[in-house]
């Protein structure tokens, strides 16, 4: 009867270890991969739900939402999201009538946050997120209804201008930091607030 393991059946159990290893960290990769494109979609959608709120409860835009380039789409950046957290709508830090903490450059992907906290006060709008694209690239995008017919007509995504059946819609560029133009299949890792069927029709 022999005792012990033989060193090349140590070096399976390693080969077997490094294997499983390997399989499981790709695989944790692509969660967390996943799970950023999650967060950003429901950050996009509460954004557009905030927007809704903040018109229905209200009654008007606020005149920075408004003359923002809200109906041909502008960034929801320091000054345009303001309004949002002014009125209790989204946990967004505030103080002084501006944004404050690692959201005062405006809404911004879970990307390109994660640079500005990192980076805490010396974070700039310059700064490149590591997944493609700068911390400005990566601020959500907006285009609300000025007149109250319920449409907002002409509003650029992508290079391709669009209307829609809505009040509010937000969107945003996904991992890569580029926006492309919206098509039902393959429109890459973009996150839209809206669906295929707001679409009212499209250049």
């Amino acid at each position: 009867m022999r005792k012990g393991v033989t060193f090349i059946e140590m070096l399976v159990v390693i080969g077997i270890i490094i294997i499983l290893l390997v399989a499981s960290s790709a695989g944790y990769v692509k969660y967390a991969k996943s799970g950023e494109t999650a967060k950003c979609q429901e950050l996009v959608r509460n954004t557009a739900t905030a927007l809704t709120v903040l018109f229905n409860n209200h009654g008007f835009w606020p005149k920075v939402l408004r003359e923002g380039g809200g109906a041909h789409g502008a960034l929801l950046d320091e000054t345009r999201a303001y309004p949002l957290a002014h009125y209790g709508l989204m946990t967004l830090s505030s103080s002084g009538g501006k944004l404050s903490g690692y959201n005062r450059f405006g809404i911004l992907t879970p990307w390109a946050a994660a640079v500005v906290k990192r980076k805490g006060s010396s974070a700039r709008l310059t700064d490149r997120v590591p997944s493609g694209g700068t911390v400005q690239d990566h601020i959500l995008r907006y285009a609300v209804d000025l007149d109250g017919d319920g449409v907002i007509p002409d509003v650029e995504i992508g290079g391709k201008k669009m209307t829609f059946r809505a009040i509010a819609v937000v969107w945003c560029c996904g991992r890569d930091g580029k926006i492309r133009a919206w098509a039902d299949d393959g429109r890459g890792d973009d996150v839209y607030s809206f669906t295929a069927a707001e679409i009212k029709d499209a250049d």
